[in-house]
């Protein structure tokens, strides 16, 4: 569930991608509130599986637009800081124990995607990496055990 009270952190890149997504499903929303009109017949609802589908798209569809709708209104733009200090925004490259270096770009959880190196602040390295600059050395309590890494850039 989401907290409706708390910001949600986004890169402008991210908010112009949930506004894409918001106006995708009003289309689709449109669509789905004809096919729903068609597959109406008074006295037949009880035996029609078109109505049944395009009523549950109808739902899940609304359901979307509106947390779509929330996360725009309560959006918090996360600009590049240029800062020495990680932040949301801040790219970070770091390298671990055993020479292995990374890099991450610091994000809200909305747009986090560990696979693509965006990882969120909400997350424990995320958590981990806010505040440190370069040289830091923060542990981080992950599901596979401990991971130590050391910053070599906050970009």
């Amino acid at each position: 569930m989401m907290d409706l009270t708390e910001p949600v952190l986004l890169t402008p890149e991210g908010l112009e991608k949930l506004k894409r997504d918001l106006e995708t499903a009003l289309q689709r929303r449109t669509e789905a509130g004809e096919r729903l009109k068609e597959a109406f017949q008074p006295g037949d609802i009880e035996d029609n599986p078109e109505y049944e589908q395009a009523k549950e798209e109808v739902g899940l569809l609304d359901g979307r637009i509106y947390e779509l709708q929330e996360m725009i209104g309560r959006a918090q733009i996360i600009r590049d800081t240029h800062s020495s200090v990680a932040a949301p925004g801040s790219t970070i490259e770091v390298v671990d124990l055993d020479g292995e270096s990374e890099t991450y770009h610091l994000v809200g959880a909305v747009e986090s995607d560990p696979s693509a190196g965006r990882i969120s602040v909400d997350s424990p390295v995320g958590r981990a990496l806010v505040g440190h600059k370069k040289g830091d050395r923060v542990t981080v309590s992950v599901p596979s055990g401990t991971l130590t890494l050391t910053i070599k850039a906050v970009k």
